[in-house]
């Protein structure tokens, strides 16, 4: 899918949202999923991660992993903005500063260019229209390609990821960001952004996304 289709779908969405996130059957607005799928686990407790806040919607099970499912790899860049309303009493609850912007972790551009669009840019996106914040989707770019993480260990992930991100020094640096991602899972992918940041001088204020899943 082009980034032109996927610009065309999210129009399209804004005039006809879609049903059920997870799998498109009508519900009552402003329900996000059916009476089916039934709605999505809350995460209470607060994470940290590298000393930073880290703030969920809820662990990776159906339906809310059902529907990133759906958002990341089956085309439907359209549930980004429905899933970027989930995120947004995250943003709400960390009381940032006014000057901290909304910063996707970014993908390969071969990745990109398989897929069609970042999926995290995307949320990010569709999140600063929502809260009223700044967003530097090409803020940060990934510097070579990875293996997939699916069954790695920690330690694997954490090798995987080293040096993998940098700062684009032709822009001006915010002093504050918020990472925005789609899953969590051991970390490595943020921490690896958190270290590009620290470089550039940039502060990681809090990071936020959809889901945090198991290792496995």
């Amino acid at each position: 899918m082009s980034l032109w289709r996927g610009a065309v779908a999210c129009l399209l969405d804004a005039l006809a949202p879609p049903g059920c996130l997870a799998c498109d059957a009508a519900c009552d607005a402003p329900l996000l999923f059916c009476r089916s799928c039934g709605e999505p686990a809350r995460r209470a407790e607060q994470l940290t991660l590298t000393a930073t806040r880290l703030e969920l919607v809820g662990p990776y099970r159906p339906p809310l992993s059902t529907a990133i499912v759906r958002f990341k790899y089956q085309g439907r860049p359209e549930l980004s903005r429905p899933l970027s309303t989930l995120l947004f009493p995250a943003i709400h609850a960390l009381a940032l500063p006014d000057d901290a912007a909304l910063v996707p972790v970014p993908m390969h551009p071969r990745r990109l260019a398989e897929r069609g669009y970042n999926q995290a840019a995307l949320l990010a996106q569709a999140l600063s229209r929502e809260a009223r914040r700044s967003c530097r989707p090409r803020l940060l770019r990934r510097v070579r390609e990875t293996e997939r993480q699916v069954g790695m260990s920690r330690a694997e992930r954490r090798d995987n990821m080293r040096d993998l991100f940098e700062l684009d020094l032709r822009q001006r640096c915010p002093a504050r960001v918020v990472l925005v991602d789609d899953v969590i899972t051991t970390g490595s992918t943020v921490r690896a952004c958190a270290q590009a940041l620290a470089a550039g001088g940039v502060e990681l204020t809090a990071i936020v996304a959809l889901a945090r899943a198991e290792p496995g």
